[in-house]
């Protein structure tokens, strides 16, 4: 027989037991949602950095076309510094402006997203300086040795180039690295 003092006890306890279940699964479907937004951010990241890195390997390609023939054949769409074939051989380190905006000096469209505004990838190319290489064939026969100067082609230079990879969010990731070009 039951007394009175003793009726919906069993309630009240199924009522707190829900409440703990209720406030477990609240608590993890937040850690869920986090951790949806920490892998699309680290999924954005990964497109930029491959983009800039993108926009590097290209960059080699566009400083041998340049330097070697002094023409933007093949990289008319890509290049926006209508000089780029004339600072890429003779002035070290140009800073790009004009009228006080920075130009770069190429950008590439990779994968354009509605409402992604600007470019997707940004280059600044810039040239550091030249070396004679020393130690060729030619500078050893001819007595050149200790001088400094080679007495054939052998010489290299050194270009910076910064690669700027934009996505969604605003979001963007630069890759910085130097080439050195060697004349064939």
């Amino acid at each position: 027989m039951l007394k009175r003092q003793e009726n919906g006890y069993i309630l009240v306890t199924v009522l707190l037991l829900l409440l703990v279940l209720t406030i477990v699964g609240m608590s993890a479907i937040g850690t869920s949602s986090l951790e949806n937004m920490l892998s699309g951010n680290i999924r954005i990241k990964e497109r930029n950095i491959a983009k800039a890195e993108g926009g590097a390997d290209i960059s080699t390609a566009v400083i041998e076309r340049t330097v070697r023939t002094q023409d933007t054949k093949n990289f008319a769409t890509i290049i926006k510094d209508p000089n780029l074939p004339t600072e890429l051989r003779s002035s070290p380190f140009d800073p790009d402006d004009t009228d006080d905006t920075n130009i770069p000096d190429t950008d590439l469209a990779i994968d354009i997203h509605p409402g992604n505004a600007g470019d997707d990838v940004l280059v600044d190319i810039d040239k550091m300086y030249t070396k004679w290489i020393g130690g060729t064939a030619i500078e050893f026969a001819s007595g050149y040795e200790g001088v400094g100067k080679s007495g054939g082609r052998g010489f290299y230079t050194f270009y910076r180039i910064n690669s700027t990879g934009n996505d969604l969010a605003s979001s963007s990731s630069c890759v910085g690295c130097i080439y050195r070009y060697v004349p064939k």
